[in-house]
């Protein structure tokens, strides 16, 4: 037994699809023997397929985070200082998904893609996963959202 639950072995009459997080997937396939022939090598593990873009070329989203001032005391703020409205907050959450918990951590997107022309181009290959996938990804917050450091996921 692990720390997780009991350990199941599982078989697949088909393909697997299997996803551990821009971190955590990598290191399954390479785990797997799926990576760089030579890198694997070094690790003692026996390559499966040699694919040596396995692990490298990651990106992360940016965020910036932006401290205000409300002329209110009618924010979200109160969700979290009251543990009687935020109870209310996650039971009416858990039972239509509206309320004050329906909102997104964000509420602003853009992707944003450099000219195919741009001058970093000329030194360094575009890490971008294709012709038409973007460079950047901005994601505003115009809310004040803790709430996801301070509880787990429902």
């Amino acid at each position: 037994m692990s720390f997780l639950g009991p350990v199941r072995t599982l078989t697949a009459r088909k393909e697997i699809v299997l996803s551990a997080g821009v971190l955590g997937t990598p290191i399954l396939l390479q785990l797997s023997g799926i990576g760089n022939k030579k890198d694997l090598k070094a690790a003692g593990v026996k390559t499966i397929v040699d694919n040596p873009s396995v692990g490298y070329n990651m990106s992360d989203h940016t965020s910036m985070v932006n401290t205000y001032l409300v002329n209110s005391t009618n924010t979200l703020d109160g969700v979290f200082r009251d543990p009687d409205f935020l109870n209310a907050s996650m039971e009416q959450w858990n039972v239509n998904h509206t309320g004050p918990l329906a909102g997104s951590l964000g509420n602003h997107y853009g992707w944003l893609r450099l000219p195919t022309n741009a001058t970093i181009f000329k030194t360094t290959e575009d890490p971008a996963a294709g012709p038409k996938s973007s460079h950047y990804e901005l994601i505003f917050y115009v809310r004040h959202f803790p709430f996801f450091f301070h509880f787990a996921p429902f």
